[in-house]
């Protein structure tokens, strides 16, 4: 098993590079960490032992995941940057400052960037033009501390106060807008049946797409504090919650399909991969859950406290703690093969793209390994 401690990493000094950003992203970005099952990564394979590729440090906190594409990683912080890196040398492309801190990470699609500050009752959503990052357009919202989500051409947000909005992309105006009971943490989940939104009053709401009137509505286990997953063929949420309980709904319905406890709070968004739900509590228990329920679920114990959700690849898994370490897991043998440490928390998920670990330290440091 391997051990790295990324401090040996060469930093990156924000600057300006010469590399132009992209016209149009190569991957899209439309949800948290990429898409609504959360499988981003699944395909991809990581070396048995990883190598530190680059470190860069953007500002004094990313709070938010980054949006990873074919050539580029997009970041906010807490001190006011929208951020883009090459991701072959962690050069900075660009960097925006914008009015307020950024809690949840930013999205891609077309040609834009877009991103949410936090901070009542002036924060914004913004559209950054990919190329320079440019601002296209900002609307205020309200503060925003959920990841935003976006639905062809929709933006979703939602507030601490527990208002969710309905924003056209094209110029930013909000065609709608919703007051829910409670904050609202987790990313909302557009779904073939309506907009799925958690809010921290213990309850799940369906809205409508088009006007955001509320269509149904579930109390939950405890909240939800992550998007919850949607599975592959749309009519079926998943999502854990601070009570210590895996669940998954039905769609249209919000009809409770299963409900397993799994001994800890569940604060990190879960997986869907195939016929598997993957999902990782507080106490660094890992479940690999069937999709049709927990007959035969299994659980793996690897050492660790975790706030962020599980990563699946191809033939592994890898989860990360509060302190900062970094774990991959053989999927079949459950055995742990490889772990890094870097400055903790790590308060999202590390990604894989074409081979590269994207790892996002606590004190605005990104870590890539190959």
């Amino acid at each position: 098993m391997g051990t790295v401690n990324a401090i040996a990493c060469t930093a990156y000094s924000p600057r300006a590079a010469k590399k132009p950003g992209p016209g149009r992203p190569d991957t899209t970005w439309t949800a948290s960490l990429g898409k609504a099952p959360h499988d981003t990564s699944a395909p991809e394979t990581l070396s048995t032992d990883p190598r530190p590729r680059w470190q860069a440090t953007v500002g004094r906190s990313i709070r938010g995941g980054p949006a990873v594409s074919e050539g580029f990683i997009a970041v906010g912080t807490a001190d006011r940057l929208v951020v883009l890196l090459d991701r072959a040398t962690g050069q900075v492309v660009w960097r925006v400052r914008v009015e307020g801190p950024i809690r949840g990470g930013p999205l891609l699609d077309r040609n834009r960037v877009y991103a949410a500050t936090e901070g009542s009752p002036d924060g914004r959503v913004y559209a950054l033009r990919l190329r320079d990052g440019r601002v296209l357009w900002s609307t205020r919202t309200g503060g925003v501390e959920a990841p935003l989500a976006l639905d062809h051409d929709t933006l979703y947000a939602a507030t601490e106060a527990g208002v969710v909005l309905g924003i056209a992309t094209s110029d930013g105006s909000v065609t709608w807008r919703r007051a829910l009971p409670g904050s609202v943490r987790a990313a909302p989940v557009p779904t073939p049946s309506g907009l799925a939104v958690a809010t921290t009053t213990d309850t799940l709401f369906l809205l409508d797409h088009a006007t955001g009137a509320v269509l149904r509505r579930l109390a939950t286990p405890g909240a939800v504090l992550s998007g919850p997953a949607l599975g592959w063929d749309g009519h079926v949420l998943y999502f854990g919650t601070t009570g210590g309980h895996v669940v998954g709904v039905q769609l249209p319905d919000l009809t409770v399909t299963w409900d397993l406890a799994v001994g800890d709070a569940v604060y990190g968004a879960l997986v869907v991969v195939r016929d598997t739900v993957h999902a990782l509590a507080r106490d660094g228990t890992l479940w690999l859950i069937p999709r049709i329920g927990p007959v035969g679920a299994r659980s793996l114990s690897l050492g660790i406290v975790s706030t962020a959700g599980p990563t699946r690849l191809a033939r592994s898994i890898l989860a990360a703690s509060v302190g900062g370490e970094v774990v991959l897991v053989d999927a079949a043998s459950g055995a742990v093969t490889w772990r890094a440490q870097i400055d903790g928390p790590i308060e999202h998920p590390p990604l894989v793209r074409n081979g590269d670990l994207v790892v996002v330290g606590g004190r605005g440091d990104i870590h890539v390994y190959r």
